[in-house]
Order: C-alpha cells, then structure tokens, then sequence
C-alpha cells in the first residue's frame, strides 16, 4: 500500500510530541536510548532522519506501544505491520476484553466459513478466497494488542516479561522455531 496515512517525514514530529507528552526531557530520554542531547535535538528538528530501530528505541522508552507499531507500518518492516490501533481504544483493559469476546465470536464463525470453504475444494477448480473471513481472523492480533495494551496501562504488567513468558513455554512445548542448531541436526 504505496498511499500510507503515516509518513516517513513527519517521524521525527511524532518522536518529539510523544517525548514531550510523556514529559521526558531530551536529556533523559538520550540517556535511556544511548543519544546525546544534541543528537536527540537533531533528530526532532529534522536534521537527522531517525532509523526504524532507532523510532522503535524511542517510542519503547516512552511505553508508546501504538507508536512502535507504527513504526513497523510505515517502514513496512512485517507483512503483517498493521496501521497502529488508536491509543485511546488501549486505555482499558475490560473494554479491550469486551472487544476481544466480540472479535472471538467472529472469528468461530469465519472458520466455520473457511472450513466449509476448504471442504468444497477440488482440483483444478480455482474456487475465490474468501477474504472476508480471513480478515476476521486477523481482527485478532489488533484485538489481542489492545488488551495487552490496556493492561500494561492499567496495571503495570510488564510486557517484555510477558512475551518473555510465551516465549520460554513456546520453546519448551516445540511451538516456536526451532534454534538453528536443532534445525541443522534435523537435515542431518
């Protein structure tokens, strides 16, 4: 999608409002990423362009998770990056809830959409994806996002220790990749 809503160009405006949103100096938010504070006032100012990794730094430290995800839009840096949810939409973790029970109910539906659709398959016989219920599914990554949003926010739940969390049982059950050792035995 070439026409984006957010541009590359005004990333260093976000960056400033956002820091002087969350009332971080430029001091003390360089401290926190590894800039001086010349060189955060050249990034605001527009003199430097911010790299993707640096956008992220910064929006992290601020706990700009919307602003990230922007990030990974605008620079297109997953297939998946998604124009970021309206922050005031995460500012509520039973509403993000609510939300969430609503999406689930319409991703059952859509799967059972998709499984009578994969049921009618046949070769040869090109048969229209049907979208629609595909994008139902994918209503659930927003959704989840809001409620782990909602509940950094709320209640101070650490989302790195979260994913942490995921990650350590994700490894353990064999549900994530395996590490480049294990995949290199296997071929063996």
């Amino acid at each position: 999608m070439s026409n984006k809503p957010y541009s590359i160009h005004n990333l260093n405006v976000e960056m400033r409002d956002m820091r002087i949103k969350t009332e971080f100096s430029q001091s003390a938010l360089g401290n926190i990423i590894g800039r001086t504070q010349k060189q955060m006032s050249e990034i605001e100012n527009g003199y430097v362009d911010p790299s993707p990794e640096l956008a992220i730094k910064w929006f992290t430290a601020l706990g700009a998770h919307e602003h990230v995800d922007m990030v990974h839009y605008i620079f297109d840096l997953h297939p998946l990056a998604t124009a970021p949810i309206d922050p005031r939409l995460n500012d509520n973790l039973g509403r993000g809830i609510i939300n969430l029970r609503h999406q689930i109910y319409d991703a059952l539906e859509a799967i059972k959409n998709i499984e009578y659709w994969i049921s009618e398959l046949r070769p040869g016989v090109i048969a229209d994806v049907p979208m629609k219920d595909f994008k139902e599914l994918y209503d659930l990554c927003p959704g989840t996002k809001t409620v782990t949003y909602a509940l950094n926010r709320e209640f101070g739940v650490d989302l790195k220790l979260l994913a942490d969390n995921w990650n350590v049982k994700s490894i353990s059950t064999r549900v994530a990749m395996p590490r480049y050792e294990d995949r290199k035995a296997l071929m063996a």
